[in-house]
């Protein structure tokens, strides 16, 4: 099923976009922290809560790579973050 919208919260964006014009012209990559919420009409929305810009780790200019140490931190505090999300908006 396809995104029918997504909802993101105002310091996630902000974050973004400190970390695209930080960068210049270098591409970059980071996660992004949320859920899919479905309605009863079919409809998917996905509610982004969090991002975790990752710096690069090779300054090639055709390629973004990033540091697997900080990859897996990054996914470590992506799913505390979920939880801690989760607790609070039940």
């Amino acid at each position: 099923m396809s995104l029918t919208s997504v909802k993101m919260a105002e310091e996630v964006w902000l974050a973004c976009l400190t970390h695209a014009l930080s960068t210049e012209t270098e591409e970059i990559m980071g996660l992004l922290l949320g859920d899919v919420q479905y309605t009863e009409n079919g409809k998917a929305t996905a509610l982004i809560w969090g991002a975790l810009p990752q710096p690069r780790s090779d300054r090639q200019k055709d390629r973004v790579e990033t540091n697997p140490e900080q990859l897996t931190a990054a996914s470590a505090e992506a799913e505390i973050s979920f939880f801690q999300f989760s607790l609070t908006h039940e």
